[in-house]
């Protein structure tokens, strides 16, 4: 059986599961135009190659994401959470979500900041006199004013944790064999391990790990795409007062 992703990615920020974004993809190659009566006989297209077998298939996403250069991880778990989060080797972006109230989070190096919005002053306790200093300035994850639960939200942003894990967690054997399916118009396989499932989207002639899906815990689409970084806040969006 697969053991979740988000075992070690997730759940530390009360998140149990989420779902992610499909890379942009490429539909089907167009058939080639038919050669002119005159000309040679032209050389065979190369097929789509087949996608991997259920025996092979833990090995080629755990490889998959072992040479990942970064993952946009996108979506909403069973209990309502949901996330949208950058993540590249050097720094990561984005937010995660629950009942309407968004936490943005930025990290470039091993520094953390996070926006100080009413979700925040909710978590923290932050007074409304607090707040009127401080409403829309970035907080430092080390902050005495988040009594350690900064910690918690530097390994959410950390590329190679989750990557590390992922590729852990989906490389276990069990798969059962792939079954054609569509995910948003991309042409994709996919392989049940119990409960459990990944798809792998077709691209060009190749196939890449785009969901994984739990009815326990929710989906996480995944866009193992190109790094983007994110940039550090200026000085002076850093809030530097009492507590900070």
């Amino acid at each position: 059986m697969i053991r979740p992703v988000q075992n070690r990615f997730l759940l530390r920020c009360g998140i149990v599961a989420a779902a992610l974004v499909c890379a942009a993809c490429s539909g089907p190659a167009g058939s080639p135009a038919p050669p002119l009566a005159s000309a040679a006989p032209s050389s065979p297209v190369k097929p789509f190659d087949a996608p991997p077998d259920a025996a092979t298939v833990g090995d080629t996403v755990a490889n998959e994401l072992g040479m990942a250069r970064a993952v946009h991880v996108k979506g909403t778990s069973v209990n309502g959470f949901t996330v949208d989060l950058q993540l590249n080797h050097d720094s990561a972006s984005g937010s995660i979500e629950k009942d309407g109230a968004p936490l943005s989070l930025v990290r470039v190096g091993d520094k953390v900041w996070i926006k100080v919005t009413d979700t925040l002053a909710k978590i923290t306790g932050l007074s409304a006199r607090a707040m009127s200093t401080m409403d829309g300035k970035w907080l430092s994850a080390d902050a005495p004013l988040l009594h350690g639960r900064g910690a918690k939200l530097k390994d959410l942003l950390d590329c190679d944790s989750f990557l590390n894990a992922a590729a852990d967690d989906l490389g276990q054997p069990g798969y059962s064999g792939g079954e054609p399916v569509d995910l948003a118009g991309t042409p994709a396989v996919r392989y049940r391990n119990g409960s459990k499932a990944i798809y792998l989207g077709r691209f060009g002639t190749t196939y890449s790990l785009m969901r994984y899906k739990s009815p326990k815990d929710g989906a996480v689409d995944l866009d193992l795409g190109d790094p983007c970084p994110a940039k550090a806040p200026s000085a002076d969006e850093i809030y530097s007062g009492p507590g900070s």
